[in-house]
């Protein structure tokens, strides 16, 4: 009895290895059934299938859709899945100077839709001895040998490229940040209209000249768009038109503000003495006159000096500054 016992538990066992080894190579196929699948889909996707048969363009730009799809290089058959969205917008770019932004979204099984915005001239960069004109993303438009009219001059850059097509870059790293996010945060605040020179020289001391004769001198970046909107405010409400001087922000949301007037005062020429003559009479003979030179009279030129006019009130919400008139 017990050999027959031993005898069956042999044969299940036996049985049970073999199951075992059955599915373990079930398993194997069925993995290798999924990897299979997977790579041909990979294939499939990459050769046959999402390939690009229609491109759109979206937005308003000086350019056809012909000329932007052009530059873009995507092309009737691309695949979408190889297909590279940041090389295409960044070919769109330099290749059409006045679009400042392009984004390329695929739009599966088959399409392609490009969004552009035209680029909007905005400032001009001193370079070398002319001006880079920049739209208000930094992006060179063209070199130009004088400053285009109604745009604001930019100071202190100095920029080391002119490329148009490309972005203007500072030699100082630090300045160029200082550049994009004072341009950023004057049109954030909406405070351009005016504005006719902008100074990044001393990235510690930014400053910028409203109309032609307010210098505000803005200091660090911080706070910098209170101390904009706060001397914009001042300039076109609180100081007289006809005043020239310069603005100083105090910053830290602080509702203060210091302004130093330039005063022309002009010198009178001082009185030169009468030419002396000494001559003979009609009955005598004539000999040359004696003449005395007058000195030397200098006459100065209009000189412009600064006093101060200190802030003595403060009204809420913001500081002002009080103009004599």
């Amino acid at each position: 009895m017990r050999d027959v016992v031993k005898s069956r538990d042999s044969s299940q066992n036996g049985g049970n290895r073999k199951r075992r080894r059955r599915r373990q190579n079930l398993s194997l196929y069925y993995t290798a059934v999924f990897f299979l699948v997977i790579v041909v889909g990979i294939i499939l996707s990459l050769t046959v299938f999402f390939n690009v048969t229609e491109v759109t363009v979206d937005g308003e730009s000086i350019y056809s859709s012909s000329e932007i799809i052009a530059a873009s290089k995507i092309k009737s058959g691309d695949n979408l899945v190889r297909l590279n969205s940041s090389k295409a917008e960044n070919s769109i770019l330099k290749s059409l100077v006045y679009i400042d932004t392009a984004t390329v979204s695929k739009k599966f099984p088959d399409k392609v839709e490009i969004t552009v915005t035209p680029s909007e001239e905005f400032a001009n960069v001193e370079y070398g001895s002319g001006y880079l004109l920049i739209s208000k993303n930094g992006k060179i438009l063209s070199f130009l040998q004088t400053a285009a009219k109604d745009y604001p001059v930019i100071k202190g850059c100095e920029t080391t490229n002119s490329e148009p097509g490309s972005f203007i870059k500072c030699e100082d790293e630090e300045k160029e940040k200082a550049f994009y996010f004072l341009i950023e945060t004057m049109l954030a605040e909406g405070v351009v209209e005016k504005i006719t020179l902008i100074d990044i020289s001393d990235r510690y001391n930014l400053s910028v000249v409203y109309d032609d004769r307010i210098t505000v001198e803005l200091g660090s970046q911080n706070d910098l768009a209170y101390k904009l909107r706060f001397s914009y405010m001042l300039v076109n409400e609180k100081i007289s038109i006809n005043k020239r001087g310069k603005l100083y922000m105090k910053g830290n949301n602080s509702n203060e503000a210091s302004f130093v007037e330039e005063v022309p005062v002009t010198t009178a020429p001082e009185t030169s003495p009468d030419t002396e003559t000494t001559g003979n009479t009609d009955n005598q003979r004539e000999e040359p006159a004696e003449t005395t030179a007058p000195p030397e009279t200098t006459v100065p030129e209009e000189t412009t000096v600064e006093t101060t006019t200190a802030v003595t009130e403060s009204l809420p919400p913001v500081g002002i500054v009080p103009s004599v008139q």
